[in-house]
């Protein structure tokens, strides 16, 4: 077995102190990054014999520094500022260093002088203590403990470590039932879904094709606005369902241009300008054919819902992730297929995961954020209309293996 849960320690820093004049007042104070300013103050009290403070007090000399920085360094660097406490009649600057973590039972919070302590005179009921190393870390480990390991299982909470957390597959391994999901990471494997995108410029231009016709129709100048929709008149989308190429005796060559053109609007690769409908500019970048043309289709036809309305709907980006599953994995051979699909998928997920088994999330923005929020089967419709856009000449809503990689670079 190759699983292995890393033990690890947490990061130390060093804390310096340093006073002009009163070098018996330097101190250095070793304790985790994450260590609150209360312990720092606590240790320095401590090691110059006062008693520790219950409500810590602590101000900035704004004449020597700007502002004072967090007492957490990272690597290779040092933060500075000067402190001043009620208890204190000195100032001491201070200096931030990170440093390797003490072994396995050190002192979790350890002081450290540079310059020996006097050695005790006077009544020892009201002499301030002097500063014995051992005693004084003995006395901060009774506070604080020792440095103790921990087992980080931050890369075992994800389903694989080869998957992205927030990528589409993920979010559907994460709500189907434990024996699906074991049965979806080994159908992952067998249809090679994780591998490496390879540049193929036929099959981007094969994608971008019909997007490039439609901007080919707009030419430099664009296409006046219809009257009644503000968009393309009936004319202009027949004549742009022709260049595409899709045309046929059926109502499905207009409902091809009319897709088209409702996801160039959908996607900003249109816009109205003074009476006319015009290109953008991502879409004149989006159909010169590139290395990252077909994950810049991928990013737009499949966006999660997170990416579009700022929050997440987690039964919905499940229910789109297996429409472009079967898309991906070439179980699906038209885009009229995808609804079956995406149903007999749906009732696999975990109907005892309150967030994928209950539409809260569809009630509480279906008061119109956007258009398709509040209708759970308008996820599909989208990813349908998407791809749909990407069709080949004479085959309007045939899956193409451009489609297949637009499909798997959007999950994954």
């Amino acid at each position: 077995m190759s699983i292995q849960i890393p033990v690890r320690v947490t990061s130390f820093m060093r804390v310096e102190f340093t006073t002009a004049d009163h070098p018996e007042f330097d101190r250095a104070i070793t304790l985790p990054q994450t260590a609150p300013m209360e312990w720092i103050i606590d240790a320095y009290l401590l090691s110059i014999g006062r008693e520790p403070l219950e409500d810590v007090e602590f101000g900035d000399d704004e004449e020597d520094y700007d502002e004072r920085p967090r007492p957490r360094p990272h690597a290779d660097t040092i933060d500075r500022w000067r402190m001043s406490m009620p208890a204190l009649d000195h100032r001491p600057d201070v200096i931030v260093r990170p440093v390797d973590s003490p072994p396995l039972g050190a002192p979790v919070v350890a002081a450290s002088a540079s310059a020996p302590s006097p050695t005790a005179q006077g009544d020892w009921l009201t002499q301030a203590a002097p500063f014995r190393e051992d005693d004084v870390n003995r006395e901060l480990m009774r506070r604080h403990g020792v440095v103790r390991p921990y087992f980080d299982d931050t890369d075992m909470r994800d389903v694989d470590p080869r998957i992205r957390r927030s990528s589409r597959i993920a979010t559907l391994l994460s709500g189907l039932t434990s024996a699906r999901r074991l049965a979806l990471l080994a159908h992952i494997d067998a249809v090679d879904l994780l591998r490496d995108s390879v540049h193929d410029r036929a099959m981007v231009e094969t994608a971008v094709a019909p997007l490039a016709a439609l901007l080919r129709h707009l030419g430099g100048t664009g296409a006046a606005q219809d009257p009644v929709t503000g968009w393309f008149s009936d004319a202009d989308v027949e004549r742009l369902t022709r260049a595409v190429g899709w045309e046929s005796a059926s109502e499905e060559t207009r409902t091809g241009g009319e897709t088209l053109i409702a996801f160039a609007r959908r996607a900003k690769l249109i816009r109205r300008f003074k009476g006319r409908v015009v290109a953008t500019a991502y879409a004149k970048g989006l159909t010169q054919p590139s290395r990252g043309t077909l994950a810049a289709l991928a990013g737009t036809i499949g966006a999660s819902t997170r990416e579009r309305y700022g929050m997440p709907l987690p039964r919905r980006d499940a229910e789109g992730a297996l429409a472009l599953l079967a898309i991906a994995d070439g179980t699906a051979q038209h885009l009229d297929e995808l609804p079956n699909h995406v149903a007999a998928g749906a009732v696999l997920l975990d109907a005892t995961n309150s967030i994928y088994g209950s539409d809260r999330f569809d009630r509480i923005l279906s008061s119109g954020m956007s258009d398709d929020v509040g209708d759970k089967s308008e996820e599909i419709t989208r990813l349908r209309e998407g791809f749909a856009a990407l069709s080949a000449p004479k085959q309007f809503g045939v899956i193409t293996p451009a489609m297949r990689e637009v499909a798997r670079c959007a999950l994954i």
